[in-house]
């Protein structure tokens, strides 16, 4: 690939970014927006270039004026398909019918990064010969308008999916495997809408909505599956959900129930363990757990958490973070590959960006923090979908495994029928 010399202008002043106001009026070209419940609000439009794994190298940069603490050079997306690439042994991945790519990531010309803990603003506007034609986002116009068009599974369906899963633990080829279903939305009008609608409903760490002509992503995750800068790593999966009551106490009670289940603790356990040595390919010897269980709550569920963080051995690259990494483990199970196989066996639909990977890096991938998009929606040819799931185990009840699905997509469910 030939080299891209970039050249990027900071400026910086007092102000904010609010995601409601820039979401009632979007642009008519394509743009990303990251704006979860976390320090930073960013803003990028006007793609100059996508890239791949290979285009990384090519990149040259040169900063002028003073940049914000967190350097978006890069922002996108890596489909839970691309997955499948990464070792010989995997099944190939289902075959794909909509225009989302299995891997982008996109060099902007206009980028907006909003510090909440010191009220700055900054801005910046970078120069490349554009290789990208630029075109309206697919984010239609009008009032938005949904009805349900499919389910991949019955609940009773789902239930046999479980079994099938302790069928094979009992077998001893795998110890958790992480099942999902999918609801298709037949959607007219403006997807933006929906965005602020779930930006409402859920206002997630890691809310986000790329705007791409050919489709669209929104996403109200609350799973951290990566965070790397100044030599550490860090990953906190998400193992364990209940579900919110209106009740405080009742509330509480549901809380401390997942606190003390031992189901959800070994589930979480497992991944734990799982992403430790996946961790440990590209770190120093010691990988460390600094917490473990922690529980998160959020507008409709509460969540079992880790959090595992590692020193970096060396300079990283896209194609070994991803070879070590990816897909991640809380949404995949273990062993990792044998559960990949039995997913790819048992669900009938390509989970794209549904379980991928969805954030921000710099160039030289000295820094990046990437969401795992859970609680997340695609959207392309007048057809939203988006998939909800859980982990199984050999203790797993197969009526409580589906309506742990149900708890997961209420949030978005509300905002398509609101």
């Amino acid at each position: 690939m030939p080299s891209r010399w970039v050249t990027e202008h900071w400026q910086t002043e007092a102000g904010t970014l609010d995601p409601d106001a820039l979401l009632a009026h979007p642009p008519r070209v394509p743009f990303t927006l990251l704006h979860g419940a976390g320090r930073f609000v960013v803003w990028a439009e006007e793609p100059l270039a996508h890239l791949g794994v290979e285009d990384l190298a090519d990149l040259h940069w040169e900063r002028i004026g003073a940049a914000p603490p967190l350097m978006p050079d890069l922002l996108g997306f890596v489909a839970y398909e691309y997955g499948y690439r990464l070792d010989a042994s995997l099944p190939l991945p289902p075959a794909v019918a909509d225009p989302i790519p299995d891997l982008r990531f996109t060099l902007h010309a206009r980028v907006l990064v909003a510090d909440r803990a010191t009220g700055r603003l900054h801005r910046a506007v970078r120069t490349l010969p554009p290789e990208v034609e630029t075109r309206p986002p697919a984010l239609g116009q009008g009032s938005f308008r949904t009805r349900k068009a499919g389910d991949t599974d019955t609940p009773e369906a789902y239930a046999a999916k479980v079994a099938r899963i302790r069928e094979e633990i009992a077998r001893g080829n795998v110890y958790q495997v992480n099942l999902s279903r999918q609801e298709a939305w037949a959607i007219q009008g403006d997807l933006a809408e929906l965005a602020r609608r779930l930006h409402a409903a859920n206002p997630a760490p890691y809310s986000a909505l790329v705007a791409d002509p050919a489709f669209v992503l929104l996403s109200s995750s609350p799973e951290s599956f990566l965070r790397w800068g100044q030599g550490l790593i860090r990953s906190r999966p998400i193992k364990g959900t209940a579900p919110r009551a209106a009740d405080p106490a009742q509330d509480e009670a549901l809380a401390r129930e997942l606190r003390s289940s031992a189901k959800n603790r070994a589930e979480l356990a497992m991944i734990v363990d799982l992403l430790r040595n996946d961790l440990a390919r590209l770190c120093s010897p010691v990988v460390r757990v600094e917490g473990f269980p922690i529980l998160e709550s959020y507008a409709n569920v509460h969540h079992l958490v880790a959090d595992i963080v590692g020193t970096l051995a060396g300079p990283l690259r896209l194609a070994s973070l991803l070879a070590a990494l990816f897909p991640g483990g809380s949404i995949t199970g273990c062993p990792k590959l044998a559960a990949m196989g039995l997913i790819r066996a048992l669900e009938p639909a390509p989970r794209r960006i549904y379980c991928g990977a969805l954030g921000w890096m710099t160039h030289d991938l000295a820094a990046g923090e990437w969401a795992l998009p859970i609680r997340t929606a695609w959207a392309a040819d007048s057809l939203l979908r988006f998939g909800v799931g859980g982990g199984v185990v050999w203790d797993s009840d197969p009526r409580e495994e589906y309506e742990e699905t149900l708890h997961k997509g209420r949030s978005l469910v509300q905002c398509l029928n609101s």
